[in-house]
């Protein structure tokens, strides 16, 4: 039976609780347990709905020799319904212990949301002791309530998107590990577009029909965001009725059309009492060697046209550009500031 240092015990609890982003908050989680537990692999997954089927994706593995962010390895399932264990899992939300034949025993964590189960922590080992997994469940309750903290920290209020605070440390911190030739695993070699949405009119809302049909406006207005969008594009509200999407590895052509499309489906939606609303897009992408104050700078130039010729449109920084209608304005020297 494994023996446990209160002292080594308080320090991994330090050292998780230090982090401040998710992804290495899930790093920090799994090499954590390998520390503390003996086990031939861990696993932790997140579950995406996709109609009737829960797909799984792998977040994190540690085996005996490396730990990976993801991979195609043996034995990985990829939808709760194709694994007994797992939906049995998934549906009581308990602790659920299988053994297999030749392989030891695997013991399903149930990582818990608001709505019930939203992963699994994967424990592989020759044999079950229960003490090595209570240490894990108690880890992992660690790490759900901290990463709450986080998400609470990181998401607008109302509309449950990520807030302006997080955009800032995100593009920032995404555009200069571009510009330093580094690699961090938000960033990938094909294009990104970068949109700023904007509710046409949202004065006139709030005015007519009070703040609170107004926020009722944003609320709905972001859900249909999330709904157009992936679950790979990065969401925020920017501020007040302005929106910013990331759409991750789309060219300009693709993402007019993502945008168009969302344009079309605010456009169509009728807004309790309020009815019919539109918005204008300004859109830009994401080159290399951009500063986040061209980029943003760039999209808000798109904006401010498409608000200006007669709104409820989509409009792109570079197309704008080579028809004539924006002049290109170059960033001051050594201007790395954000805002």
């Amino acid at each position: 039976m494994t023996k446990y240092n209160t002292s080594h015990l308080l320090e991994s609890v330090v050292r998780l609780t230090s982090l401040r982003d998710q992804h290495s908050l899930e790093i920090c989680l799994i090499k954590t347990l390998q520390e503390l537990i003996p086990a031939s692999r861990i696993m932790l997954f997140a579950i995406s709905g996709e109609s009737d089927r829960h797909m799984l994706k792998l977040l994190v593995e540690i085996d005996p020799n490396r730990s990976r962010e993801a991979g195609n390895g043996s034995h990985i399932p990829h939808c709760v319904e194709d694994d007994p264990d797992l939906l049995q899992c998934f549906t009581t939300g308990q602790q659920l212990v299988a053994t297999e034949e030749g392989a030891g025993v695997r013991v399903m964590h149930p990582l818990m949301g608001v709505n019930g189960v939203v992963g699994f922590l994967i424990v592989r080992n020759d044999s079950y002791i229960e003490k090595d997994q209570a240490v894990a469940a108690s880890f992992l309750n660690i790490y759900q309530n901290y990463l709450q903290l986080i998400n609470d920290n990181e998401h607008d209020t109302l509309t449950g998107l990520l807030n302006r605070k997080t955009f800032d440390e995100r593009i920032f911190s995404v555009m200069s590990a571009r510009n330093a030739g580094r690699r961090v695993s938000d960033v990938k070699e094909t294009q990104c577009c970068l949109a700023i949405l904007d509710i046409d009119h949202f004065k006139k809302v709030n005015d007519q029909f009070g703040h609170l049909y107004g926020d009722e406006v944003l609320l709905l207005f972001a859900q249909i965001m999330t709904r157009t969008f992936r679950d790979d594009d990065q969401l925020f509200r920017y501020g007040g009725e302005e929106f910013v999407v990331v759409l991750k590895d789309v060219d300009l052509t693709i993402g007019l059309t993502v945008l168009e499309r969302f344009r079309k489906a605010v456009e169509s939606y009728h807004f309790p009492q309020v009815g019919a609303i539109t918005a204008s897009v300004g859109m830009v992408t994401i080159g290399e060697q951009d500063l986040p104050t061209t980029v943003i700078g760039q999209a808000d130039q798109a904006l401010y046209y498409a608000k200006e010729n007669g709104r409820n449109q989509v409009c792109a920084y570079e197309q704008l550009l080579q028809e004539g209608k924006l002049t290109s304005v170059a960033p001051a020297e050594g201007d790395i500031e954000l805002f």
